[in-house]
């Protein structure tokens, strides 16, 4: 009698951890999904007033300044409306403006293996 009520024990511990643990799989699974990546672009500009006008000129694809990367260099990063224009247009665009110097892509810059 003894062993059955140990089996008993031992089978309602073993069914409770395996609840606990598809619970604990099945809120992890169920976490939000990482909003969609903004889109940005690096801008080098003549002058450090020509911000708000470049914004202006470009108010259609909702060029908005985010920071300042380099206030001597006068570079900023911008986001836009990426369902109105892609970055390679906009970039084309901004290049031809006469308030702009360069633009370019804001890419993450990965460590290469050195093997």
């Amino acid at each position: 009698m003894k062993i059955s009520y140990l089996l008993k024990r031992l089978s309602i511990l073993f069914f409770t951890l395996a609840l606990f643990f598809a619970g604990l799989s099945s809120c992890k699974s169920n976490q939000p999904e990482p909003l969609e990546k903004e889109v940005s672009i690096l801008v080098q500009l003549y002058e450090d007033t020509a911000v708000q006008a470049l914004e202006d000129t470009f108010v259609d694809y909702t060029l908005t300044k985010e920071k300042v990367v380099s206030r001597p260099t006068k570079i900023y990063l911008f986001t836009f409306n990426s369902k109105k224009i892609t970055d390679v247009e906009l970039i084309k665009l901004l290049k031809e403006s006469s308030l702009v110097k360069e633009a370019q892509q804001n890419r993450t810059v990965q460590i290469r293996n050195d093997e």
